[in-house]
């Protein structure tokens, strides 16, 4: 699996999901407003599903918190995150942040706290 591309296309169902929103909110026919909710939830399931979060994430595995050592684009040193997979072969991190914002980071600038 090229973890990558997995997370860029996920990063673009979950915008086309917010857009969706965005249309059912402004929309003023309830059979248009149900469609985009119908579709804005079947969107964050795909999304949830190519990166096994939420309801899809494996029951064998806990996440775990990671400190950044070294400084992300868009993520400050010393932040806090959780961690949701490690890609060691790719040398890459799946991250949450407080906001619940995912990031793909380098596993080099994280340190992952001991249980």
């Amino acid at each position: 699996m090229n973890i990558t591309n997995t997370f860029e296309v996920s990063k673009e169902i979950a915008a086309l999901a917010d857009q969706y929103n965005e249309f059912a909110e402004s929309s003023s026919i309830e059979e248009i407003k149900n469609m985009y909710t119908e579709l804005t939830f079947q969107l964050d399931e795909i999304h949830s599903k190519l990166l096994q979060i939420a309801n899809f994430y494996p029951e064998n595995k806990s996440e775990k918190i990671a400190t950044t050592i070294k400084l992300i684009d868009g993520i400050s040193l010393n932040t806090q995150l959780t961690l949701l997979h490690a890609y060691e072969e790719d040398h890459l991190a799946l991250v949450e942040d407080e906001c619940m914002e995912l990031f793909l980071v380098p596993m080099d600038a994280l340190k992952i706290d001991s249980d």
